[in-house]
C-alpha cells in the first residue's frame, strides 16, 4: 500500500470511530454536498486517442465533518471523490482536511492532512505553495490535501506558522482519452526525484502574516520538493516527470485605500538550475450600489510576469496582462458574474473566461462557465489547449 493511502487510512478509521461514537451528538457538524458538472466542447480534440465525445461528465462529492471535543480540542474530516465519465486520470478520491487541532490563546497545534492557501492576487497565486494542484479541476483553484504538523504561535504583532511537510503529494495529468493535454500522455510511475528520500523528504514551511493600518502582508519561506515537475522527454519521446529540490522566499501585501485593493506578490525562486524572479502586481477597483441597485461592480487589473528560462517547469502567466470584472448582486440568491483574459505580450495568445453562480432554493448551486484559448503557437505552452475550449455547467446539492 503507498504510504499516503497508509496515512490517509489511518487517520480515516480513527476518525471514523471517533465520528461514529458522537454521531447523533448535537455538537457534531455535519454538512455534505453532491455535485453533477458537465462539459460541452466546441473543437475536436487534437491528439490521437483523445474521446470524440463533445460532453464530459462527472459527478463528485465532498462530506465536512466537525466536531468540538472542547473550546480548545477539535477534529475535522472532509474527504473529497470525483468520479469522471470518459477520463479515468481524473478520477480522485481524496482527503482535503483530515486533522486534529489544539487551540489556546497564542498557540494552535494542528496534525493532519489540510489544505493551505497563500495569496491576495485574483489572477494566480504564485506564493501559493504548499498544496499540489488538483489537476482534474482545470481553473486550478482545487488543491489535493497535503500531510503536515502545522504550529501556529499567536502574539499581538502578528501569525508565525511552522509548517513540517513529511510527504509529497504527485501531480496528476490527463489520460489517453482526456483533453487538456498534450500528444503524450505522461505517467505517475516515470517520476523521479532530486532527494534521495523520493516521496518523504521533509519539507518545511515558514509563514509571518499581519498588518499595519490598511496594509496586510504575509512573507513566507519554503524548502523542499518542487509542487512544480519538470517534464523531460526521451529518445523514445517518452515523457517522464522529475521533481527538484527548491527554496522560496514569497512576500504578498495588499493595501486598502477607500474603494480601491493594491494587491502584489512576489517570489524569489533557488529553483532546478537557476534562480528566478515572479511577481503578480495589480489593483481591483469596485463601485458600490451602482445605478442606484443593489449590485457591486468591480474591475481588476495585473501583470504577471516570471523570469525562469526554458530548464525550468514552464507557467503560462511569465509577461500577461490579466483584466477582469466581478458583479455581485447581492441578491438572496448569491448571484455573481467573473469574467476575464488573460493576455500574452510576448506570445500574443489569451485565455478568456465567463462565469456566473448563483444559488437555487436553499439547497442547490448552480453555476455556468466559459472558457476559451486563442492565439497560441506551438512554441507557447498553451499551444496544447487551443482545441479545448469549453463551457461546463455545474449543478451541486447541500444535503
Amino acid at each position: 500500500m503507498p504510504p499516503y493511502l497508509k496515512i490517509f487510512f489511518s487517520n480515516a478509521l480513527f476518525l471514523c470511530f471517533i465520528a461514529g461514537s458522537i454521531s447523533g451528538n448535537e455538537n457534531l457538524d455535519t454538512r455534505i454536498s453532491v455535485g453533477f458538472e458537465s462539459k460541452y466542447f466546441k473543437n475536436s480534440p487534437k491528439w490521437s486517442e483523445q474521446s470524440t465525445d463533445v460532453v464530459q461528465t462527472s459527478v463528485e462529492g465532498y462530506i465536512e465533518l466537525f466536531y468540538p471535543f472542547s473550546e480548545s480540542y477539535s477534529v475535522t474530516f472532509s474527504p473529497f471523490i470525483r468520479k469522471d465519465g470518459i477520463d479515468e486520470y481524473r478520477d480522485l478520491f481524496d482527503v482535503r482536511e483530515g486533522y486534529l487541532l489544539l487551540e489556546s490563546n497564542q498557540f494552535e497545534m494542528l496534525f493532519g492532512i489540510n489544505t493551505v492557501f497563500w495569496g491576495v492576487t485574483e489572477s494566480i497565486n504564485i506564493v501559493d505553495i504548499i498544496n499540489q494542484v488538483d489537476t482534474g479541476d482545470i481553473s486550478g483553484d482545487q488543491k489535493l490535501g497535503q500531510p503536515m504538523v502545522n504550529l501556529q504561535f499567536l502574539p499581538e504583532y502578528g501569525t508565525f506558522s511552522l509548517y513540517l511537510l513529511p510527504y509529497f503529494r504527485e501531480r496528476n495529468f490527463p489520460g489517453n482519452e482526456g483533453r487538456f493535454r498534450g500528444p503524450v500522455v505522461i505517467e505517475k510511475s516515470a517520476s523521479k526525484f532530486e532527494s534521495s528520500d523520493d516521496l518523504h523528504n521533509l519539507d518545511i514551511a515558514l509563514r509571518y502574516s499581519h498588518y499595519f493600518a490598511d496594509i496586510d502582508f504575509g512573507l513566507s519561506y519554503f524548502k523542499g520538493t518542487s509542487r512544480e515537475p519538470l517534464i523531460l522527454s526521451n529518445a523514445q519521446e517518452e515523457l517522464s516527470l522529475h521533481y527538484a529540490q527548491i527554496s522560496q522566499i514569497g512576500l504578498d501585501v495588499q493595501y486598502t485605500y477607500l474603494d480601491w485593493l493594491f494587491k502584489s506578490e512576489l517570489t524569489i525562486r533557488n529553483g532546478f538550475s537557476e534562480t528566478y524572479f515572479a511577481a503578480v502586481s495589480g489593483f481591483e477597483h469596485t463601485s458600490y450600489q451602482i445605478f442606484n441597485s443593489d449590485s457591486d461592480f468591480s474591475i481588476l487589473l495585473e501583470y504577471q510576469h516570471d523570469s525562469r528560462s526554458k530548464d525550468e517547469p514552464q507557467v503560462l502567466s511569465d509577461q500577461d496582462i490579466f483584466f477582469g470584472y466581478r458583479i455581485t448582486l447581492n441578491d438572496m440568491s448569491d448571484s455573481s458574474f467573473l469574467g476575464g483574459t488573460t493576455y500574452d505580450t510576448s506570445k500574443y495568445s489569451s485565455t478568456t473566461f465567463l462565469k456566473y453562480e448563483t444559488r437555487i432554493y436553499e439547497n442547490y448551486k448552480f453555476q455556468i462557465s466559459l472558457t476559451e484559448f486563442s492565439g497560441s503557437q506551438p512554441s507557447d505552452p498553451s499551444y496544447i489547449f487551443d482545441s479545448d475550449d469549453f463551457i461546463q455547467i455545474k449543478l451541486t446539492s447541500y444535503l
